[in-house]
């Protein structure tokens, strides 16, 4: 049965950061995807202003939406606003009752940006009322459990002790590196500028190529740690040999919602293992 994947960012290229290689796996079932962001990335930039920026970040997004044949959608939140009120809970409850999403999955709880766990506060305040039909009537409540889990935390150097799920993006690893690139904003300028990088230094916009090789010089050691955090579990879901040969990796881990990530559940999610 075809399943549906929800994936919920703070900002316009978090998800696509995190979670890219999941969707694509999705994608290449025919399974549907839905890419959330919560603000419209307006503070993500040290000389654009807002407005232009946020516009901007939004095409980012629709040439992601574009490359990867998802759905990609950015709330009129600014940046550093994020934050647990009635009127964002309500917003985002509706969005994801819209999709109907069989797996949410979102910042960890204790992620480095306020923007990031408010996010992950938000998923989580509205993941028992997606089946409450008198919260937000004028969309039908859903009458399927939804699974939640959390992006394995950015800063994190050790792997959570509680149930998780790895998986394998070697073979997606280059085109990912292409989606992340499409957020030319925050690859090639804002990040590195906010980062103390030497401006200079990063590729200009004639040089795809360049790019796309700073992305994964910049990106790829992330990966690399993840797989090495999770070597385990891959190689109890892709054996001995596969798991120990794996290089880069994105990692899910349970999350304290009414229907989490779970020994019971994750193969009809993840059914990218065998056996």
């Amino acid at each position: 049965m075809k399943k549906r994947l929800a994936l919920v960012g703070a900002h316009p290229d978090d998800c696509d950061i995190l979670g890219s290689g999941l969707a694509m796996r999705y994608r290449e079932l025919d399974w549907d995807v839905m890419f959330v962001s919560m603000a419209n990335g307006d503070c993500g930039h040290h000389e654009m202003p807002r407005q232009e920026l946020a516009a901007r970040r939004k095409r980012e997004t629709e040439a992601v939406a574009d490359m990867l044949g998802i759905e990609y959608v950015v709330l009129d939140t600014s940046d550093c606003e994020v934050f647990p009120t009635l009127e964002q809970r309500w917003t985002l409850l509706r969005v994801l009752r819209r999709f109907e999403p069989d797996l949410v999955v979102t910042h960890h709880a204790t992620d480095y940006h306020p923007d990031h766990r408010y996010t992950s506060q938000l998923v989580g305040d509205v993941s028992y009322l997606l089946k409450v039909p008198h919260c937000c009537p004028d969309v039908p409540a859903l009458r399927k459990d939804t699974v939640h889990a959390f992006f394995h935390a950015w800063r994190d150097t050790a792997r959570p002790d509680s149930f998780c799920v790895a998986i394998d993006i070697d073979d997606l690893w280059q085109r990912k590196v292409e989606v992340i690139a499409k957020h030319e904003s925050q690859m090639f300028e804002w990040l590195p500028w906010v980062d103390g990088q030497d401006m200079s230094q990063i590729p200009p916009p004639e040089d795809a190529e360049g790019r796309l090789r700073y992305v994964d010089e910049r990106r790829g050691p992330r990966a690399e740690r993840i797989a090495d955090l999770y070597r385990d579990r891959l190689c109890e879901l892709y054996g001995p040999t596969r798991g120990r040969q794996i290089r880069k990796a994105e990692a899910y881990v349970t999350a304290p919602f009414p229907t989490s990530l779970s020994e019971e559940n994750y193969r009809e999610l993840f059914p990218f293992f065998g056996g």
